[in-house]
């Protein structure tokens, strides 16, 4: 299926790119995904598994973050993390999104936008998806490289930092690593002020995490080098939900979505979906999003 490209502009006034597919008439069930991409990728690096959960009736909306991909801003770069926040209110509200069938998976620093969503937010969503989220940080980073990050952080925000993170940490599926040589919208390198507008959100999502109330999955990738794989299943067990579900996949590089074996992961997602926001019974009219 070929999505749906749509330019939604913000509150702000950025112009996010976000792709929406949309089952048949007779395959709808009448429930919405929402997937939130990690740091420095794109939303379309998720069409496969968009493809899957829309052969199986679900709505399926991915936008670029704003400063990633086709979106509008400065490349890994806000003033503010929530404006992160801010854009996906902006998504809720122009797609007219249902929060009792709506459900959120957000991976990596994706993950973290929509933990601090969920915290911020929880009567927006019926379900709540993890997959090896940014809830601690697994990459070393120089203390002078921390010290000067602060300083730019205030008087020269949009400072470049390139990325410690190599390529070969994300996932052991070659052809996915060779995709990456030739991808022009993903980004190698951070601004001060995002760095710092991270930590400050990691910060909260531990001191919040009793105000998540939604039925959460987290899936951990369990050979993750680059957030904390320990850090989820104790965010987890102090979160305000009495539905939660967690499990390691040991061997597993981050990009669990992403990893050879990313088909059974899915599976597993929709499964778990599946008993929180069942089908519709029979066909379902689900408005076309058009403007």
């Amino acid at each position: 299926m070929v999505p749906v490209e749509t330019l939604i502009r913000t509150q702000d006034g950025q112009k996010l790119f976000v792709r929406t597919y949309v089952p048949d008439e007779l395959c709808r069930s009448g429930r919405t995904l929402v997937i939130v991409h990690g740091t420095s990728e794109h939303g379309g690096r998720y069409d496969h598994v968009a493809q899957v959960a829309v052969d199986q009736g679900w709505e399926v909306i991915v936008p670029d973050m704003r400063g990633h991909g086709r979106s509008d801003g400065v490349p890994v770069h806000v003033d503010r993390f929530d404006e992160y926040l801010g854009d996906l209110d902006t998504l809720w509200q122009y797609f007219e999104l249902n929060p009792d069938r709506t459900a959120l998976l957000g991976h990596s620093f994706g993950g973290l936008i929509c933990t601090r969503f969920a915290e911020t937010r929880p009567s927006k969503m019926a379900s709540l998806v993890l997959i090896s989220p940014l809830l601690g940080l697994n990459v070393k980073i120089e203390f002078y490289t921390l010290t000067l990050g602060k300083l730019m952080s205030f008087i020269a925000p949009c400072t470049r930092f390139r990325s410690k993170v190599p390529v070969e940490y994300t996932t052991r599926n070659p052809e996915v690593l060779k995709r990456r040589e030739t991808d022009k919208l993903l980004h190698r390198s951070v601004t001060a002020r995002w760095f710092f507008q991270m930590k400050q959100a990691l910060a909260d999502a531990w001191h919040d995490t009793e105000k998540v109330n939604t039925p959460i999955l987290a899936l951990q990738a369990g050979a993750d080098r680059i957030v904390d794989p320990h850090a989820v299943e104790p965010w987890l067990r102090m979160a305000g939900s009495d539905d939660t579900t967690f499990r390691m996949l040991a061997d597993h590089y981050h990009e669990l979505l992403n990893e050879p074996t990313w088909r059974e992961t899915l599976d597993e997602v929709l499964d778990w979906l599946d008993d929180r926001i069942p089908a519709l019974n029979g066909p379902t009219q689900v408005r076309r999003h058009s403007r």
